[in-house]
């Protein structure tokens, strides 16, 4: 099974939650969490790893909002950890969320959905008019 971790700071995560809540309904494979102004690194790490600690031997994609701050480099040390087993991917957009909500298990490995999803912010990004 895929897991997928949406991280980020202040409200990122639980504005993710609700929007996509609004548009398409949640899937069970995806969980929020913030780095609040109250979080120091520590606490941020205790509260993903309470979350990830029952996922045994599933694979996770991590979704932070920003390349290279600290949800991010969290993230990326944990991927350290599972190679090939977890990925780490920053900056998508809404439609990119929206497809992790459909995604259906077995339909890809972890590492084609991560690249998917890229692809897809990459590709929903547009300018009116062109």
């Amino acid at each position: 099974m895929i897991r997928v971790v949406v991280m980020g700071h202040g409200g990122y995560a639980e504005g993710v939650k609700q929007n996509l809540e609004m548009i398409a309904g949640l899937s069970d494979a995806m969980y929020f969490i913030d780095l609040t102004k109250e979080d120091d690194l520590s606490g941020f790490k205790a509260k993903i790893n309470h979350v990830i600690q029952d996922f045994n031997e599933d694979e996770v994609l991590f979704a932070c909002d920003l390349l290279g701050a600290s949800p991010f480099r969290v993230a990326a040390e944990i991927c350290v950890n599972h190679p090939g087993k977890y990925y780490t991917v920053a900056g998508l957009n809404t439609m990119a969320f929206l497809e992790l909500t459909m995604i259906e298990d077995g339909d890809l490995s972890i590492e084609e959905l991560a690249d998917r999803v890229v692809n897809t912010s990459k590709s929903a990004v547009a300018k009116f008019p062109e």
